[in-house]
């Protein structure tokens, strides 16, 4: 055999190679434009469950799918759902460590404010409770109690249809709510604990669940309480049952320190065995409070990162059909 065959052989044989290298490595970079675009951020809408009132939120998928824990994040009062989502914020850092992400605007938060001229049965839902006494940008006592009833429950919707579609695990859900949405978190984990499952099986163990689906809470510089809405029964009845982690400032902040020492005691006795403990309460030496708490390189959020990865991510909790087995 001539060397110049050889040569034209030892060069077809490259050429296949580097062809083979390039597929591959076209392949790769495909799919890793999948994996990204898979956990794209997406920013949807919501019809408050008991009005229609427009909420609008930001869903950051997780890449573990049916086997992802979801975190909702809640505003303090005045706020939007900006102060998680931004560059670099605690929903991108929740994302990455696996977990589905909501970030949400509640009702006359945000983007969740009806304007005149917007389509949709929601907007025009939003335009009509304009109208009435006290619907402008100001919280009333209704307001308050539509956020817990509507607007939540609705958020919930949502992550039940994700569920179903096993892009996330709705029995691993925890909720971080700050200053006004600390007492609507808690009272809305409340009713979620209070549902009773479908009567598809003969004993209670077995019948596909409705609710107890919200396994921990945090809660940034609490308040004790809202106008037609308080917790001490509810945070009784969680105890046990929910993991709760409490972070307030405490250099001079007596009305803060106050309410998140009462929703803390509400929890006690706490066990001091750490394997058993589930309720933590830490305070930081700032003035700082709620959300102004977070990106200020105070260590906040590597706690809230650890305790939700403890009680939500690491559950042992599968995912399962959540329809009613009379539905299936």
């Amino acid at each position: 055999m001539s060397t110049e065959s050889l040569q034209i052989r030892g060069c077809g044989r490259l050429a296949a190679c580097l062809l083979a290298l390039s597929v591959l490595a076209q392949s790769g970079t495909l799919q890793a434009q999948q994996a990204r675009k898979s956990t794209a951020k997406e920013d949807h809408t919501v019809a408050s469950a008991r009005d229609r009132w427009p909420i609008h939120m930001t869903y950051y998928p997780s890449r573990l799918k049916e086997k992802a824990a979801v975190v909702v994040l809640l505003h303090t009062k005045g706020g939007s759902r900006l102060i998680w989502t931004r560059k670099g914020g605690l929903a991108e850092r929740l994302q990455s460590q696996g977990f589905a992400v909501i970030a949400a605007d509640l009702r006359k938060h945000g983007q969740s404010k009806p304007t005149v001229g917007a389509g949709g049965a929601a907007a025009k839902a939003g335009k009509k409770n304009r109208r009435k006494k006290g619907s402008g940008t100001s919280l009333t006592k209704g307001d308050y109690g539509l956020m817990i009833t509507g607007d939540l429950e609705a958020i919930k919707k949502f992550v039940y249809t994700e569920h179903q579609k096993k892009q996330l695990n709705m029995r691993k859900l925890a909720v971080v709510g700050a200053e006004m949405s600390g007492p609507l978190a808690v009272v809305f984990a409340a009713n979620d604990w209070a549902k009773k499952p479908h009567r598809d099986a003969p004993t209670v163990s077995a019948q596909t669940p409705r609710g107890q689906d919200v396994k921990a809470l945090v809660l940034l510089s609490p308040d004790g309480s809202l106008p037609g809405v308080t917790i001490n029964r509810s945070m009784k009845f969680l105890k046990g049952k929910v993991a709760f982690l409490i972070c307030v400032g405490n250099r001079k902040a007596k009305g803060p320190l106050k309410n998140a020492n009462q929703v803390y005691n509400y929890l006690k006795p706490i066990s001091k065995d750490p394997n058993r403990r589930i309720n933590w309460m830490n305070p930081f030496p700032v003035q700082l409070q709620g959300t102004d708490l977070l990106g200020k390189q105070l260590g906040v959020e590597n706690v809230i990162v650890g305790f939700l990865k403890k009680y939500v991510g690491e559950l042992k909790d599968p995912w399962r059909d959540r329809r009613s087995r009379a539905a299936r």
